[in-house]
């Protein structure tokens, strides 16, 4: 009969290597595909990887250790996906995602200005959830309508991982992705393109690219970035860990994770944060678990991430190599359960202040629209904003109009 401890350490450790598997597997097509939006090349798509992977894993270790509670890192996949439904395939040049990784710093620095400037944060909270979660559903929309449309052209190619991924929703719905990538590996492999891999190395390396600053950039990538990650994954992160009586050291986390983001974005490295879905997993008394002992299991997540970071090069090659009817499929299931997300907290409440809004911001980041080099992420959380205000204050109006008639009677 196996010892308690010994039962504990792999109970710790099983826990905490399913976190980091289910956070990178379910998502890292989402990053992949906001960085070729951008413009990377596969070289500077692989050292971005790499670098996020280390980050992630070096301040899970940090964050876990020095509070001894389940702090998970994640990268931001509301995000990537934001970014990614933003700018359209091909669109991205190298200019671009310099001033992309520009931008990328810039987040970084106000996440450290969140951690440090209180008011800041309280700022931020005040934002409306289902304007900034509404924000995001109409930029995943289309996405989302991928692998339909990749099914109508070409069933051979999009069918198989559909029909995985529904299995698996069945089976395993955790595992769905990740099954859908086993699909898609099986698809490529009969299908495979070695022109597309041809000078790309799988060994790890870095790629530096040369972070511009830009006005349009800090308004259309940074700001939209800053507010989704803390709407999306900071705040609920934090909410998670309380629900299970954990004290999230708020100040070191965001000075933290801002740190790194910015130090990582000249690598091509995506703004990291607090984990939200995943935190659950480690967190959770569901992994058997003892409470004291769940920061290890964030730990063995954080090393976990530093392991898949050495073979990110690997699973670029095979992106690199799919039909893009292929990697438009898996992107777009994986951004499903973030689209479905989203719409459920952007609806949640059936006030009209509330509902109205979302549905106005929702439509205009759905739109894709430009005005004036502003992009659909500022104008639709303007629109909802000012629908919001409107509706509250004629709401208001029509509240002093009736108190004061029963004053008169």
């Amino acid at each position: 009969m196996p010892k308690p401890g010994a039962s504990q350490r792999s109970l710790s450790a099983i826990a905490g290597i399913t976190t980091g598997l289910v956070g990178f597997l379910s998502s890292f097509v989402i990053v992949i595909a906001m960085m070729q939006n951008l413009g990377a090349t596969d070289g500077q798509i692989a050292s971005g990887l790499l670098v996020v992977c280390f980050a992630i894993g070096i301040t899970t270790l940090f964050l876990s250790y020095t509070s001894k509670a389940p702090i998970t890192i994640a990268w931001s996949t509301p995000g990537a996906a934001l970014i990614a439904g933003a700018f359209a395939a091909g669109e991205g040049d190298s200019e671009m995602f310099s001033r992309a990784m520009g931008a990328f710093i810039v987040a970084g620095v106000l996440l450290i200005a969140t951690g440090l400037i209180k008011p800041l944060a309280a700022l931020v909270s005040r934002i409306p959830s289902e304007i900034a979660q509404a924000m995001l559903a109409g930029f995943l929309l289309a996405y989302c309508t991928e692998p339909m449309l990749v099914l109508a052209s070409e069933p051979w190619l999009a069918g198989p991982v559909i029909v995985v991924w529904l299995l698996a929703l069945w089976l395993a719905p955790r595992w769905a992705i990740p099954a859908a990538f086993v699909a898609s590996c099986v698809v490529i492999a009969l299908n495979f393109n070695t022109e597309a891999v041809e000078g790309i190395s799988i060994l790890p390396h870095l790629a530096f690219v040369m972070p511009s600053i830009d006005g349009a950039a800090i308004v259309n990538i940074a700001l939209p970035l800053y507010l989704v990650t803390m709407a999306s994954q900071n705040l609920p992160g934090l909410a998670i860990l309380k629900a299970y009586h954990y004290k999230l050291p708020w100040k070191r986390s965001m000075v933290t994770t801002g740190f790194m983001s910015s130090i990582i974005a000249p690598l091509g490295g995506l703004t990291i944060n607090l984990a939200a879905i995943s935190a659950a997993l480690s967190a959770g008394s569901e992994s058997g678990v003892e409470h004291l002992k769940r920061w290890r299991s964030a730990m063995w997540s954080g090393y976990t991430y530093i392991t898949i970071g050495l073979f990110c090069s690997a699973v670029v090659v095979i992106i690199s190599a799919a039909p893009s009817e292929v990697f438009g499929t898996l992107a777009g299931l994986a951004l499903v359960g973030t689209f479905a997300g989203s719409v459920a907290g952007a609806w949640k409440n059936p006030a009209e202040h509330s509902r109205m809004p979302a549905a106005v911001t929702f439509i205009i980041a759905a739109s894709g629209v430009t005005i004036f080099g502003i992009g659909a992420a500022i104008w639709s959380i303007a629109g909802g904003l000012i629908v919001r205000g409107i509706i509250l204050a004629r709401k208001q109006a029509q509240e002093d109009k009736a108190e004061t008639h029963a004053e008169h009677q």
